[in-house]
């Protein structure tokens, strides 16, 4: 009973719950509450209506202007509570006494109900039963969540057989002559369990889901009900005469649309009477003991993993590994593991993230940073390597899901809550905030500020007559704040190469502003550029001249190319749309194939720019003019 409010409308997703693609925990986060920032933030642009049944809406939001007291609403709460329990004791000894009158209507010793949820419901039922019920029906929504619907049509067929043991009959076909009801098939609506009528007749369209999955949505409007009133309205879709004949077999068929059967209105009463019942108290202890119990059996391999940092900030990973049976490894075990790829069993290339084993083969030439930092941590525990990049939770989804072979054994875990708090960066972090190290970031911010004071003071003193051979004030401050960038980007990148832990995360974040700035400054320099006297070129040879400008040139084309080559690493990493967009795993593919490039391209071009443009601009080209008596650091210094 999951409602939901979306920008103004109310809307009933207890039935799209379990076809939601991100599952339906989600939408348990939002029930009963407005969740339209939410939904805003994540499905921008999204019509939910297209993906709702048309009874899913159940009207606009409204606010009630004679809201009564919690008090005086408790008061009548407990009244009608009083008032059900009196009116279903009365009609059930009414069914009893009629019962005994004529014992061979009904069937005696063996119990009734039309689904689980329902029997779950009842108070006198078995407590064994209930919680191994409940535990099979965490384990379907559990499978449901993750999209395996194979494995949830085994544990349905675990509880049938486990409701068969317990004399517990539930509605079916077989057990109606004359035809299906529709009331039966409006019981058969999830994916791992769905029927459709159309034009009389019912079929089971659970084995095209799991073969056709992009057409889940269309299908699963319809689920447990008919389809008729769609019939054609959209040629080709679902449900459609084309659609028929391309895709409907004949074992798909379950047979004619029955009528529906008479029952005794008192039994349904006494159903009605408690459901409302049941609203009202709220679920009782014995139902919240059966729940945590079925949560418990769902997922004992990783009962501790809510206490890992990295399932804390990305509750996308638990849906994924709850309910899986994980191999167990011991760090010993997963040392062995240190490739090559594609060598002998036993040794392919393992890695430890937070207390879970990784095999890496998947992801060999397909790492935007190369295979050798992957097989360089072969074998041992990267997880404070792989925290300091951050990878989006995308990645993360996407590295369980492709990758995960196991975790270690319990005894030999690592707690990385306790170690950002108080354990394995724990000596990292204290001499950070030393007082020395706060005392020296202090003293190197005021040597900042004075050296950018002691700039502008130059600037303003050194304010002469221009030679014809200079360029204007502007440019020439602008070519000394690019040089010391350039120097900066290089050092920090050199820094980032032999830092390790935060240290390094740091240099590479000082690299990226860098790079940043340096493309905002070729902008400035270009506008500048536009505005100022060009000054003439040094007399001399025509090749040198040839040569030197064309360097010149090459180096305004490094500037640019340098940093968006960087951007795109980063655009392709984070924020190009993926398969959780688009749909298409192809997208995820291409994505990190294409970061790929940018990272290689702009690390080719870094270090060209490094060891073969600076060595030759700034050495041969200075040499050959100082040695025809030019200075060129007058021609280009603000303070001479």
């Amino acid at each position: 009973d999951c409602w939901v409010a979306l920008n103004g409308k109310v809307y009933d997703l207890t039935e799209f719950m379990d076809r939601h693609p991100g599952g339906p925990t989600t939408i348990l986060s939002w029930a009963g509450k407005d969740a339209s920032k939410m939904f805003n933030d994540i499905h921008k642009g999204i019509k939910i209506d297209q993906y709702l049944r048309p009874e899913a809406s159940l009207g606009d939001l409204g606010v009630d202007e004679s809201l009564m007291s919690d008090s005086f609403w408790h008061t009548l709460r407990k009244a009608r509570i009083q008032e059900v329990k009196e009116e279903l004791h009365r009609l059930r000894q009414a069914v009893t006494m009629d019962g005994d009158a004529h014992p061979a209507s009904g069937k005696v010793g063996r119990r009734q109900s039309t689904s689980i949820s329902k029997l779950l419901q009842e108070k006198n039922l078995d407590p064994d039963l209930r919680a191994s019920l409940q535990s099979l029906e965490t384990q379907k929504r559990v499978a449901l969540d993750v999209e395996d619907f194979a494995r949830a049509q085994e544990i349905k067929i675990r509880a049938d057989a486990l409701l068969a043991e317990a004399q517990v009959s539930m509605v079916s076909k077989q057990d109606r002559s004359g035809g299906i009801p529709l009331s039966e098939v409006a019981h058969h609506n999830k994916p791992h369990d769905c029927w459709v009528a159309l034009y009389g007749q019912v079929y089971d369209l659970t084995d095209f889901l799991l073969h056709h999955p992009e057409q889940r949505n269309a299908v699963l409007a319809w689920a447990g009900r008919d389809a008729s009133p769609m019939w054609n309205k959209i040629p080709g879709r679902f449900p459609s005469s084309t659609w028929m004949d391309y895709f409907m077999r004949p074992e798909a068929r379950m047979g004619e649309v029955g009528k529906e059967p008479q029952g005794d209105p008192r039994e349904e009463e006494i159903q009605q009477l408690q459901d409302e019942l049941r609203r009202l108290e709220g679920p009782s202890e014995e139902d919240i003991q059966a729940a945590q119990a079925g949560a418990t059996r769902a997922v004992p391999a990783a009962a501790e993993a809510s206490k890992l940092s990295e399932e804390a900030r990305f509750p996308r990973l638990q849906q994924i590994v709850a309910g899986k049976e994980l191999q167990f490894f011991t760090r010993a075990e997963v040392a062995k593991h240190k490739g090559p790829p594609g060598g002998p069993p036993g040794t392919e290339p393992y890695i430890i993230l937070h207390n879970r084993v990784y095999d890496l083969t998947p992801l060999l030439q397909n790492h935007p940073g190369g295979d050798g930092v992957l097989l360089s941590r072969a074998g041992t525990d990267a997880t404070k390597d792989f925290e300091l990049f951050e990878h989006s939770e995308k990645s993360r989804v996407k590295r369980d899901q492709e990758m995960l072979v196991g975790e270690i054994v319990p005894g030999e875990r690592v707690d990385w809550t306790a170690e950002v708090t108080t354990g394995g960066v724990e000596s990292t972090m204290k001499k950070a905030n030393s007082e020395v190290a706060r005392y020296l970031r202090y003293k190197a911010t005021d040597a900042l500020v004075a050296m950018v004071a002691l700039y502008v003071h130059w600037s303003f003193q050194k304010r002469k007559p221009l030679s014809k051979l200079t360029y204007s004030r502007g440019l020439r401050h602008l070519h000394l704040i690019m040089a010391v960038g350039i120097f900066g980007a290089l050092g920090s990148a050199h820094a980032a190469s032999r830092a390790e832990g935060p240290a390094k995360k740091r240099y590479l974040s000082i690299h990226k502003q860098t790079g940043v700035a340096m493309l905002l400054a070729l902008a400035v320099r270009v506008y500048l550029r536009m505005r100022s006297g060009i000054p003439p070129r040094f007399p001399g040879h025509p090749a040198m001249k040839f040569i030197e400008t064309q360097s010149l040139r090459l180096f305004y084309a490094l500037l640019l190319v340098l940093p968006v080559s960087g951007m795109a690493n980063e655009y392709y990493l984070r924020w190009a749309p993926g398969a959780e967009t688009t749909g298409h795993k192809e997208d995820d593919e291409r994505n990190t194939a294409r970061a790929k490039q940018a990272i290689a391209v702009h690390t080719r071009l870094g270090k060209f720019f490094e060891f073969a443009w600076l060595p030759f601009h700034l050495g041969y080209t200075s040499a050959y003019h100082y040695s025809r008596g030019r200075g060129v650091v007058r021609k280009v210094s603000p303070f001479i």
